[in-house]
């Protein structure tokens, strides 16, 4: 979909690289990992938690890694910056957020408890056979983090061109 976290990684991937890659629009990114797994287009930025059962399958060869550090799941699958892109980084990551008046001990506890259950060995083994990995912060750092990942991503947006539908 155009704008969508996957159109945005290749973008950035276009932007720092030079190369020329058509963005085709799917619904969903199960029926453009359908098409790519039936040979329909050539390839297509998506989450190792989605796509790496096909590539232990062998229906598709991952090219990359477009996170800071390799993935669990794909360990032998280099980052697309040791790959030849340095400074490339492009992850999907999951925020819990609440209303702007919540107040400040409730969101507190959120944090807490949110913090202990990623924390848990049992909830950290799953995600890492996933290739997910945790992440944990407080709701300041949490703030800087989304500050930092809105600027970067409008940069991007701008300098693709990128036109929502």
């Amino acid at each position: 979909m155009p704008g969508s976290n996957k159109h945005l990684g290749a973008e950035l991937f276009k932007l720092m690289t030079g190369t020329d890659i058509l963005h085709v629009p799917y619904k969903s990114s199960t029926v453009a990992r359908n098409d790519l797994i039936g040979g329909h287009v050539n390839m297509m930025f998506d989450e190792v938690p989605s796509v790496g059962p096909n590539v232990l399958a062998g229906q598709v060869r991952a090219l990359g890694i477009t996170g800071l550090n390799r993935s669990s799941a794909l360990p032998d699958i280099l980052t697309v910056s040791e790959a030849g892109v340095p400074g490339y980084e492009h992850t999907a990551w999951l925020g819990l957020m609440a209303p702007v008046r919540t107040p400040q001990p409730i969101i507190d506890r959120l944090n807490e408890e949110v913090r202990k259950m990623v924390a848990r060995p049992d909830v950290r083994e799953q995600w890492l056979k996933q290739g997910a990995e945790t992440m944990s912060m407080t709701p300041t750092e949490f703030h800087a983090y989304l500050r930092a990942e809105i600027e970067k991503w409008s940069k991007v947006v701008k300098a693709a061109n990128v036109k929502l539908e």
